[in-house]
């Protein structure tokens, strides 16, 4: 069995959960047996399933697993429940107990606490989760019960972990990792070994198997990110945080996937004893065929999409900017913005500053981009840092050229610059440097030959086709 490892999953998602959707479409094709494996506690996982067409069986939650039993792993969760939250409220309007009812049939109950923040000098108390229960709400047994520590260096932790009644034994861990070990273990043994361990998100995952690899399995981490956070000092690189302890530990796994040759091949010049287990599959494809869509000339207005989490790191600020000076200087564009996430309200607070409600739009989160990208004459991005850019190899399938800054590593393999797209430079710390560079990267748009663009734009991606990708994760498989 493989086991895709994440940590959670939602109505929303990062391009993480999407790498994850568009891998298990792909093993379906090939006939290969999968589960999604979810190691948070996540209160609308049913929800999301539904939302993203996974299949009941295809789909393992560990609390799930830890409440309902081996059962569990062979037929999922067929009978849904309706969901229910309540909060109990002291006299000092405080909240003091959270319950809620999955519509899987966990009932959890969050007892929350008052302490001091230990991470910086406030008299403001805060409010946390002290300790956790679950609950199987149709046996009403308690199955699970844990606390949290909040660590001055670390943040909370997960401690003293009881799972009652497994099998008829009571277990105890002292931590998330060691809990983590055992349950990956009990994966394992059910599945009949020669399991296949895909890291996509999770430090402690990688904690918990390293020395202590379940027997027969092998492992393969997913790097989705720049893996560096800089390179200003060549011969000490500064690694991302996320990947350092994959980074420190290569001889603890059999691979490496990446989603560009670009970055395999500047992990190879770090590494290059461990060459063999660096691989390039794109974490995204495009459907098999062989019929170019039909685009002729820009729209009036040009019309212009991005999609993406509504995240700090993706500077869709710069965008709404550019697109507002354009306005202002006579030259019409509308920007349409998809997506769902925590800088929301400050892009709509930008769009109203700058004046351009009428032609900047946030549409909200939608699953059918596909069918939104022929509407548009170019997609646009403005983050700095791609592992590989989903959203820009849909939007090349469409025909829609792209424009966006010359980032690692995805906007570098995608986009030629003058060919499916215009790639422009930018500076991480000059705002007004990066909308002037964005701007001319539009205008760059409006005064090519359109037409010739979107031919070469659709052909650009024939590498990245479904097959072809495929072909790509069979052959790593088949080499483990």
């Amino acid at each position: 069995m493989i086991f895709f490892m994440n940590r959670a999953m939602g109505i929303g998602n990062s391009g993480v959960e999407h790498a994850e959707f568009y891998r298990a479409k792909l093993f379906d094709r090939l006939g290969i047996d999968y589960r999604f494996v979810m190691l948070d506690v996540v209160r609308e996982l049913r929800e999301a399933m539904a939302k993203w067409q996974i299949k009941n069986r295809k789909m393992i939650n560990i609390w799930e697993y830890f409440t309902f039993g081996d059962d569990y792993l062979r037929h999922g969760i067929e009978d849904l429940i309706t969901p229910k939250d309540h909060t109990l409220i002291d006299g000092t309007n405080t909240y003091r107990i959270q319950e809620y009812i999955t519509s899987g049939g966990l009932r959890i109950v969050n007892h929350l606490v008052k302490y001091p923040d230990k991470h910086k000098k406030s008299n403001v108390l805060l409010v946390s989760t002290g300790r956790t229960e679950i609950f199987n709400q149709r046996t009403g047994e308690k199955r699970v019960m844990f606390s949290y520590v909040d660590d001055q260096h670390r943040g909370m932790l997960m401690k003293d972990i009881h799972l009652y009644n497994q099998n008829g034994q009571h277990l105890f861990f002292a931590n998330e990792v060691l809990m983590i070990r055992y349950f990956m273990n009990k994966l394992n043994d059910f599945f009949g070994h020669n399991s296949t361990f895909i890291i996509d998100r999770g430090e402690g995952v990688e904690m918990a198997i390293d020395y202590h690899r379940p027997v027969g399995s092998h492992i393969v981490n997913i790097v989705h990110a720049d893996h560096l956070s800089d390179r200003d000092d060549p011969e000490n690189p500064l690694w991302n945080n996320h990947y350092e302890y994959l980074l420190t530990r290569l001889n603890r796994v059999d691979r490496v996937v990446v989603a560009t040759k670009l970055q395999r091949e500047d992990l190879i010049r770090d590494f290059p004893q461990y060459a063999k287990k660096f691989v390039a599959i794109p974490v995204g494809g495009v459907r098999d065929q062989k019929t170019a869509p039909v685009k002729t000339a820009l729209g009036d207005p040009i019309r212009l999409i991005t999609a993406s989490r509504l995240a700090s790191e993706k500077h869709i600020d710069l965008i709404i900017r550019a697109v507002a000076a354009l306005n202002k200087d006579g030259v019409h564009y509308t920007l349409d913005i998809y997506g769902g996430g925590g800088e929301e309200m400050k892009l709509n607070q930008l769009i109203d500053k700058l004046h351009a409600g009428d032609y900047v739009k946030m549409k909200g989160q939608t699953n059918q981009l596909d069918k939104l990208y022929p509407k548009y004459d170019a997609f646009v991005s403005a983050s700095f840092s791609e592992g590989f850019g989903l959203t820009y190899i849909e939007a090349l399938n469409a025909g829609l050229p792209v424009v966006t800054y010359k980032a690692r590593f995805g906007a570098m393999e995608l986009i030629k610059d003058n060919v499916n797209g215009f790639l422009q430079d930018f500076k991480r710390d000059d705002t007004q440097y990066n909308v002037d560079q964005m701007v001319t990267g539009l205008k760059r748009l409006k005064a090519a030959d359109y037409q010739k663009l979107c031919g070469q734009t659709f052909n650009s991606v024939a590498d990245f086709q479904d097959h072809r990708i495929a072909g790509e994760w069979r052959k790593m498989l088949d080499e483990l």
